[in-house]
């Protein structure tokens, strides 16, 4: 797959399949898009493309903070994700205050226009332009608007999948999402309160502006130099310590290696519990074994 910033004179001219939206996560909804993609790729002997953002569309429009900043996909994951899809030219473009005033018919012919189309692909409720255009705009290209997408009578939508990870439903997440919740980032020192009382923990820095899953206990798995570890993950602040940052520490099973300033990635499975302020140790310890218990059997 190419990955493009959008430039009129950088386009490739062979026809393709133009796929729109802006794809966070690329969930089950999404997947759809892509299906239909492909099958019109092989029908008409074409490449797909995606024409889409870096970020969101709502940093224009929306007062800022730093929430607006995150995504279901680090970078890196959003491309690979792109890549299973069948995406052979990824091309970018910055949604700008300029670039929301376009109306319907100058994105088309700033952007559509020059691409080879042998067919437009978009959503259910895809609209585009200041004057809120739908598929019919597209009257001089062979279109499809695929359906809605639902799971146990709701939208698949990038909204309900951030809202069940901030109420930490990773399992519904997942289901939605078609694959495993996934965060990245790099094992750093923590405290190291969890090796005294027989779990060691690796202490993860996300390196991007991803959701985190609400404070408690997960079944997790981990990738380390791509090998694929069980393990149980505690978000909190390590009340019973008193702790007063949020940590995303992984004691990963059967694990005995240091691995400070590698890069790693959390799978988040299920859900155990809550975070439970305990009266000592012992009783802390007492609850890990169980926690570690249903992670193993999981």
């Amino acid at each position: 797959m190419k990955v493009i910033k959008f430039n009129e004179k950088n386009l490739d001219s062979a026809p393709t399949i133009l796929v729109l939206g802006y794809f966070d996560g690329l969930h089950r909804g999404h997947q759809t898009l892509f299906d239909k993609a492909r099958d019109l790729a092989a029908e008409k002997n074409a490449s797909i493309s995606v024409l889409t953002f870096p970020e969101s569309p709502v940093l224009v429009f929306k007062k800022f903070n730093k929430d607006l900043f995150k995504h279901l996909t680090s970078p890196d994951k959003r491309l690979a994700l792109f890549e299973e899809m069948g995406v052979d030219f990824l091309y970018l473009t910055d949604f700008t205050s300029h670039f929301a005033k376009l109306t319907s018919h100058d994105f088309i012919q700033k952007y559509v226009s020059h691409l080879t189309i042998a067919a437009i692909v978009v959503g259910f409720d895809y609209q585009f332009g200041s004057d809120h255009g739908d598929i019919g705009q597209f009257s001089d290209y062979e279109s499809y608007q695929i359906a809605q997408v639902s799971d146990a009578g709701e939208k698949i939508s990038s909204t309900r999948i951030r809202q069940a990870i901030l109420d930490g439903d990773v399992s519904l997440a997942n289901q939605l999402l078609g694959y495993d919740y996934e965060v990245s980032g790099i094992v750093v020192h923590g405290e190291a309160r969890g090796r005294t009382i027989g779990y060691p923990t690796a202490n993860i820095e996300s390196k991007h502006y991803q959701y985190l899953p609400a404070i408690g206990v997960y079944i997790v798995d981990i990738e380390v130099s791509g090998v694929r570890y069980r393990g149980m993950a505690s978000i909190g602040y390590n009340d019973t310590f008193g702790g007063k940052n949020k940590t995303l520490e992984v004691n990963i099973f059967d694990f005995h290696d240091e691995i400070y300033g590698e890069t790693v990635t959390v799978y988040f499975l299920k859900l155990i519990r809550g975070m439970i302020k305990f009266d000592g140790v012992d009783a802390l310890i007492t609850q890990m074994n169980s926690d570690e218990k249903l992670s193993r059997e999981f």
